[in-house]
Parts: structure tokens; C-alpha cells; sequence
């Protein structure tokens, strides 16, 4: 993963979002879209998070970017190594997010993950 002191901004050219979009990783019961796509070969693995200003005020969206943050990094030595980038969102389903709990989000993240690495084996 990429760090600056803690944590490093993404920049708009860290990334290309590929078209069309991959396939969301979870059903459409998941509070949470989460979608993944390789990098270039040698890359570490990158989370993307979005939180749009409909889904509830700044101080909501951004406590939902840290969890998600700390629940990637808690599951992160699953893709040690691996190329990927994550892409997580709410889902259109999701309850408010002051009611989306880190348990939450860590259980479908790590459910995410575990469909992601089977696409990796040769």
C-alpha cells in the first residue's frame, strides 16, 4: 500500500477507472458497492472510497471513509502483493451510514475480498 506519514491522498492519476465498470463484488442485499479491477503488474493493491453528499453530511461521510479505511487495512494482508484496486461506495440498499456500523463494513469487505482472490489463482 501507498503511504504518506499515515495515510496518502489518491490523486486523479494514481488510478484509471476501466470502462465499463467491473461487476460489483456482493449482491444487491450488500449495504456496501464494492467493485475491484488489476493494476499494472508490480503495483500494490489501492482502496478507493466514495461517499456522495446524498448519502448524509461531511461528518457522516467521512467517519464511513475511516472505517472503511481501517476495515481494508485490518483485512489488507489478503492482497498482500496482489495488484487490485478496491472500490468501495454505499449502495443504493444501505441504510443511513450513522447506522452502518465497522462491523459492517469490515464483514462485507472481508466477504468482497474472499470472491476477489479466487479471480487471482491461476
Amino acid at each position: 500500500m501507498i503511504f504518506k506519514g499515515r495515510f496518502r491522498t489518491v490523486r486523479q492519476r494514481d488510478h484509471a477507472v476501466p470502462t465499463p465498470l467491473p461487476r460489483p463484488l456482493l449482491g444487491h442485499e450488500a449495504y456496501l458497492d464494492i467493485r475491484a479491477w488489476r493494476r499494472p503488474s508490480g503495483a500494490l493493491p489501492l482502496l478507493l472510497v466514495t461517499s456522495p453528499r446524498k448519502t448524509g453530511p461531511a461528518v457522516r461521510r467521512n467517519r464511513f471513509r475511516r472505517q472503511v479505511r481501517m476495515a481494508f487495512l485490518s483485512l489488507s494482508g489478503r492482497l498482500a502483493g496482489q495488484p487490485w484496486v478496491v472500490w468501495v461506495r454505499p449502495a443504493r440498499s444501505a441504510p443511513p451510514l450513522d447506522r452502518l456500523t465497522f462491523r459492517d463494513i469490515e464483514v462485507q469487505l472481508g466477504l468482497a475480498l474472499r470472491r476477489l482472490l479466487p479471480l487471482d489463482t491461476p
